[in-house]
């Protein structure tokens, strides 16, 4: 098997990260697609190790460990005067208590596994994230004019995926807020350059069409954390 077949040079991906317009012509779908996992796979590395030092040194599975580091900070809300149903001290506790029980497998073993598990999971949310946003930046794009086909499009817009992988420092004290800031919104300048260059609109409709489907999301979002909302007044008045 031919990397060059699964990923593009490191020439293209220069390109791309500097807006350049050769860095998003003559690459495959495939190629990116490559890309796009081999990144996610790297960038997840230093929170791998940081996960697995954090389960490992609770001695039980990750999303365990994560529980019962928070149930240590949680303190009493409004909600927990109403009912105990919503006191959060108790439940803090009662997932720390979960996670200090017996389990099948070694505490260093399922530690390992699960940060493992959540490793394994970076590219495949990114690929997810490519595919999805992908698709409705496309119907964007063919409402305000575009014509271009499927594969020029996503093999264009997988190089967004390069300075994302600024992300992976994200478990670095203070530093990795700002390089993740950095990388999202680099991330975010690249694909809205590559979706101009291979649509050919307008820059004003071709960033309409990146920014129409994170403002649905968000509208979307805000209606069910409203619905949530009124469910939990209803439960609380029910009470």
């Amino acid at each position: 098997m031919n990397p060059r077949h699964w990923l593009p040079t490191p020439q293209k991906m220069s390109d791309a990260v500097q807006l350049r317009a050769s860095g998003f012509t003559e690459t495959s779908m495939r190629q990116s697609l490559g890309m796009v996992l081999v990144l996610g796979l790297l960038a997840g590395f230093i929170p791998f190790l940081v996960n697995w030092e954090q389960a490992a040194t609770a001695g039980s599975a990750l999303p365990l460990a994560r529980l019962g580091a928070q149930a240590s900070r949680i303190q009493a809300t409004p909600l927990t005067y109403i009912s105990p149903m919503f006191d959060p001290v108790i439940l803090g506790e009662t997932v720390q208590l979960i996670a200090g029980l017996p389990q099948p497998l070694p505490g260093w073993l399922a530690a390992f596994l699960s940060a493992l598990g959540e490793w394994i999971n970076w590219p495949l949310r990114w690929l997810a994230l490519w595919i999805v946003y992908g698709a409705l930046v496309m119907a964007c794009n063919k409402a305000l004019g575009a014509t271009n086909r499927l594969q020029p499009f996503f093999a264009a817009t997988g190089f967004a995926a390069a300075p994302l992988i600024l992300v992976g420092l994200s478990p670095v004290p203070c530093l990795g807020r700002i390089c993740s800031a950095v990388g999202v919104i680099w991330a975010f300048v690249v694909y809205a350059r590559a979706n101009e260059e291979v649509t050919n609109l307008p820059r004003s409709r071709s960033l309409a069409a990146v920014l129409l489907p994170l403002l649905i999301l968000l509208i979307l979002s805000l209606l069910a954390l409203a619905l949530f909302g009124l469910l939990l007044y209803l439960v609380v008045s029910a009470v």
